[in-house]
Formats: structure tokens, sequence, C-alpha cells
């Protein structure tokens, strides 16, 4: 990705001088904004308004702040230092994988702006940003492997953006994909069997609604040709999705998942492979399951695992699923 070449030439940019307010910076690729390093080795992005009659209040976060309107000197390529007045946004952290995840999101808010926004334009995408930020502060809400099987749904989806806007609407929804009355669960195992957790609101949706149950299996792998991290999975989708819109939505969702598990989204790789040929969908009616009605009154926070092996794959030729009048259920294959 484009994010990926910038990253690297920031990382060659040399910190300025404590003493001088001029900054080190590189051009973006096709654009006016800039791309800077501070004197702490901190991102920060120059970006060009158009409006300087406009009065935005500057922000100061834990991680970020936008400074609006400010004067200052940048050096480009070693050239003379030149004098003009920018938005400022910085990153306040050293932390690569962040440093490479806020690279990402700015290239990305940048791109779907005009080439010269308005301050108030650019305080809209701030709010985005501070969100996805905040998000990234928390606590995950599914573990690595889970968030990488869900990609995965995603990825081998035949219209990945109606996923990408069904994925995780809620950060806590009951179930990972909602559309209406269709919904999707994706479990992951890394054993053999297809043996998955489930909460007794899993497997019980409502009377109307229909519930697909994604199972896959998910093995931890070395870096190689045939592993790819979460990062890997959202470039593979990406790829795919053309709208920026689309994209920030799926990093935005992202960020709510994965939470301060961010560190591991590009080390940690799985065999995709492997997954690829063992992602199978099972319609709810078939899995064995607790149902609500047997449950004895007074009896809360009901866990079991189910064995899927014998099940049939709604995509077998034996499956009498019907899923021709479903919009979500028809973008998986």
């Amino acid at each position: 990705m484009q994010s990926n070449l910038v990253y690297t030439q920031f990382k060659n940019l040399a910190r300025g001088d404590e003493n001088s307010n001029a900054f080190n910076v590189i051009s973006l690729p096709n654009s006016k904004h800039k791309l800077g390093v501070s004197v702490e080795g901190f991102p920060k992005f120059f970006v060009c308004t158009n409006d300087s009659a406009a009065t935005y209040h500057n922000i100061v976060l834990e991680l970020l702040s936008v400074e609006y309107n400010q004067p200052c000197t940048i050096i480009e390529d070693a050239a003379e230092p030149q004098s003009d007045t920018f938005s400022i946004i910085t990153l306040r952290a050293n932390e690569e994988a962040l440093q490479a995840y806020f690279i990402d999101i700015i290239i990305m808010i940048l791109s779907n702006l005009s080439d010269e926004p308005s301050r108030e334009e650019l305080s809209i995408e701030i709010e985005n940003l501070i969100t996805i930020f905040s998000a990234l502060r928390r606590k995950p809400i599914k573990e690595i492997k889970g968030v990488w099987a869900e990609l995965l749904v995603i990825e081998h989806s035949l219209h990945p953006e109606i996923l990408i806007s069904a994925w995780h609407r809620q950060p806590n929804a009951k179930f990972d994909f909602t559309m209406g009355r269709d919904k999707i669960e994706v479990k992951s195992t890394s054993s053999e069997g297809r043996k998955h957790h489930f909460t007794l609101d899993q497997l019980n949706p409502s009377i109307n609604s229909r519930l697909l149950i994604a199972s896959v299996i998910v093995r931890e792998s070395a870096k190689c040709a045939g592993a790819l991290s979460v990062k890997g999975l959202y470039e593979k989708i990406c790829s795919r999705v053309s709208t920026v819109n689309l994209q920030l939505k799926l990093y935005s969702t992202l960020a709510t998942v994965i939470g301060n598990d961010y560190k591991n989204w590009d080390s940690v790789f799985f065999d995709y492979v492997e997954a690829s040929d063992t992602l199978f969908f099972y319609n709810v009616d078939d899995v064995p399951r607790i149902k609500k009605s047997d449950v004895p009154e007074f009896v809360n926070e009901v866990k079991f695992s189910s064995d899927l092996t014998h099940l049939i794959d709604i995509k077998d030729s034996h499956s009498n699923f019907d899923r021709s009048d479903s919009v979500l259920f028809k973008s998986l294959f």
C-alpha cells in the first residue's frame, strides 16, 4: 500500500533541532500536504486548508493533537526552509506500530477530502480520527485470532462492501455481522474438530431472524507466503474496495474490535491457505444447542460447546438452505 512507502520515508527523516522551529518533511504523493517529524520523533501531518478566516479550537489529547492555522517552517529534501500556514495533526507517540497505523489512517482521510479542504471539512474527519484512536486505548473485544477469522469472511465474500457495512455495527453486538433479520456469527478453532463455544443467545436468535454460523480452522503460522496477519487481510480487502469511506469504516471497526491489541496486527500470522480451505457456513437450525425454553428459571449466563463436524455446509449441493432473498447471505459466495 502507498502508506507503507510513506512510512518508510518518514522513518528516514532527520529530527529537527530543539532550538529551531523548522521541521523536516516529505510531500505526500499527488498532494500539497506534508508529513514531517518532530524533535521527539513524532509524526506530524502538515495539511493545507483554504479558509484562513475560519476559527477552530485546537485539540490536545493523550495521543493526538490538532492545531489549526499554524505558521511554521518546513524543510524538504535539504532545500531552503519555507514558511507557510498549516493545520497540523500530530501523533504524540513513538511506538512504531501506532505510528504506522496513524500514517495509514491520515493518508486515507486526506484522500477523501478535496485537494485543499476547508478547516470545517478537516474538523469533521478529525472527529473520526479521535474515535479510532480512543478505541485503540481500550481492551480488545475479541482475541486476534477471532478478528482474523472475521476478516477472512469479508475477504472471501463475493461483495465485501456489504459485509463491511454489516460488520460489528455496535461494539458489543451479539452477532458479528447483522443486516436486518439476517446475521452471521463467526467461530474459529485451532483443533481438527469443529467444536466451538457459544453463549445461549448466540444460538437462539429472535424467532423471525435467520442466522448462519461461519466455522473456520485458524492456526498460527510463521511469516511466509501462505500466511497473513490482520493487516495483510485488511490490505487484501482494501484492494477490492475502492471507496475510501468503506475502507475507513473497515479501519474504524477494526480499531474498535482489536483495541489495544493493535501491536499484533502486523506481527502475528495465521495459515491463510488452510483457513480458506476450511471456511464453512452452517444453518443455525442444524447446530446442536440448548434452547432457551429448556433453561431453568433463574439460571443465567449459559455457555456450552457444540460439535459442528457432522453438519452440511450450505454451499453443499445437498443443503436446502435458501438465501435467495437475503442481501447479506448472497454476498458471501
